[in-house]
């Protein structure tokens, strides 16, 4: 259908609540087919140096759909027996769609949604890699609205590696054998067992196939059961921080007393995990890939994580198997939360201004903006001569002959008054050309998180109006679509013929 054959990057789709994802009730399959034509259009209008030395070729947009499978188990039977009568309708509309939340936050219909998610995505990229042998680039992940929330859960609960932060991996992947099993040495030191230094030596083993390693491979070792329990607890507690990283830093989540007196550290660090999680429990499949970035559309994950009693998000955390992290949300949309005062709840700030794909802001936000300004240039001026009014008529009467001293006098003190008094108010956010430096933490690798759109024109007239347009918005946002293309080719070292306004 005229697209390039060079596919540089895979991008999963996951769709929100109910089987239609647009307000003209499309499928996941046809508005992922839009969003892969806009990205088109985007890469031909914003890539064309990079095209035209075939360093870019095109993003593929792989729909994936759980809706159907969750509805074919019987469950939609189970409804409408209890279903009333009335408005008819709208009943099958919340039974089909909003019950979808619901279905989600119920332990057994979870585990479905997440396995019919994680195989159907494991799927599509083997079948991917079948048919394209060729393919060498990276795989990321998109979801919509509670599509988003699946995808964060998914990848929270993936399993690390071994490392603890993202340097040991590296450093572990440079490494000779000799330094790795050097590290190895220091980890036996630190349990008192040093005298299997020469077994671990001799059977090649670095760091990273240590944290491999069950208690069968120790035991043909010929580790002994006491060496073999310590280094197995040592493996285990240290994936254990990994999975509880991020959940361990809920400032003021409860656990109760009789848990923790009755509970190992271990175990207590599992519970409170469990707990920050909500009481939904799920065994969480692994994908066959490490993501490279999660883009959320119109994601309530934020929402979700503070009605699960998460009250902040360490800075230090991120996502184990997968760097980055955009949150990306119309400003009307009702269903949109924010991510980033989370990481630093004490700051107040806005999130970031999608520039227009054609390079500037729309016409009525710089027309607010100018009367924004205009507004409160004109409230200072005026507060200011008032000032100066007040204090020249509650002054004391002064003899003529020193009425000339006098005014200058009080000019200049006026003048000198003026500066520490009278405060110019600031513009909004909004209007200041220049955000500061905010540190949102590491997971987006220290990189802004909340992304907002900028609204039409027609669209600033009522929010309510375009509230739902607002949620269904964004597979035919070229904005939208000129950010995802943006930061995947931008972890390539292709950047944009040129930079846009406003852009990090």
């Amino acid at each position: 259908s005229g697209e390039p054959l060079q596919i540089d990057h895979l991008v999963f789709v996951v769709h929100g609540i109910g089987p239609a994802c647009d307000i003209r009730f499309r499928s996941i399959v046809q508005c992922v087919n839009d969003f892969r034509n806009v990205s088109l259009s985007m890469l031909q209008a914003h890539f064309k140096k990079a095209q035209e030395q075939q360093q870019v070729g095109r993003v593929e947009f792989l729909p994936v759909n759980w809706h159907s499978s969750l509805h074919s188990t019987g469950v939609d039977v189970d409804l409408e027996r209890i279903t009333l009568p009335s408005i008819n309708r709208l009943r099958h509309f919340i039974n089909d769609t909003i019950l979808d939340v619901f279905f989600y936050n119920s332990s057994t219909y979870c585990q479905t949604i997440v396995d019919t998610v994680a195989s159907e995505m494991n799927r599509l990229h083997q079948l991917f890699l079948q048919r394209n042998p060729q393919f060498r680039g990276g795989v990321s992940i998109a979801g919509h609205s509670l599509g988003s929330l699946i995808l964060f859960d998914l990848l929270t609960n993936q399993k690390a590696d071994p490392e603890e932060d993202e340097h040991c991996a590296q450093g572990s992947r440079t490494t000779s054998s000799t330094g790795g099993i050097e590290e190895v040495k220091e980890i036996l030191k630190k349990l008192e067992l040093s005298e299997y230094c020469d077994v671990f030596e001799k059977e090649k083993m670095d760091r990273q196939a240590l944290f491999l390693c069950t208690e069968k491979n120790l035991q043909e070792m010929g580790i002994p059961l006491g060496p073999r329990m310590k280094i197995l607890h040592y493996i285990s507690s240290k994936t254990e921080m990994k999975v509880c990283f991020l959940h361990g830093l809920c400032l003021c989540h409860h656990v109760p007393s009789h848990a923790s007196d009755t509970k190992t550290p271990l175990s207590c660090c599992r519970l409170r995990a469990q707990q920050l999680l909500g009481t939904v429990s799920a065994n969480y499949p692994q994908l066959n890939y490490k993501p490279t970035i999660f883009f959320a559309f119109g994601s309530p994950i934020g929402m979700f994580l503070t009605v699960r009693g998460v009250k902040r998000i360490d800075p230090n955390y991120s996502l184990p198997t997968c760097k980055g992290f955009f949150n990306i949300f119309h400003p009307f949309d009702p269903v949109a939360y924010r991510i980033e005062p989370m990481i630093v709840p004490e700051l107040e700030f806005e999130p970031m201004l999608l520039p227009h794909h054609k390079g500037r802001k729309r016409m009525h936000l710089e027309l607010k903006e100018g009367l924004t300004r205009m507004s409160v240039d004109l409230k200072n001026n005026l507060l200011g001569s008032l000032r100066v009014a007040w204090q020249s008529f509650t002054r004391a009467p002064v003899p003529a002959l020193e009425a000339a001293s006098t005014e200058a006098e009080a000019e200049a003190e006026a003048g000198t008054e003026k500066q520490p008094d009278i405060k110019p108010e600031e513009p909004p956010a909004a209007v200041k050309e220049e955000a500061p430096v905010i540190n949102v933490g590491r997971l987006n690798g220290g990189n802004r998180i909340d992304y907002v759109l900028q609204e039409k024109p027609i669209e600033s007239f009522n929010e309510y109006l375009f509230a739902l347009q607002g949620h269904l918005c964004y597979w035919e946002s070229e904005d939208t679509v000129l950010l995802v293309l943006k930061e995947i080719y931008q972890t390539q070292g292709i950047t944009l013929d040129q930079p846009l306004p406003g852009s990090q």
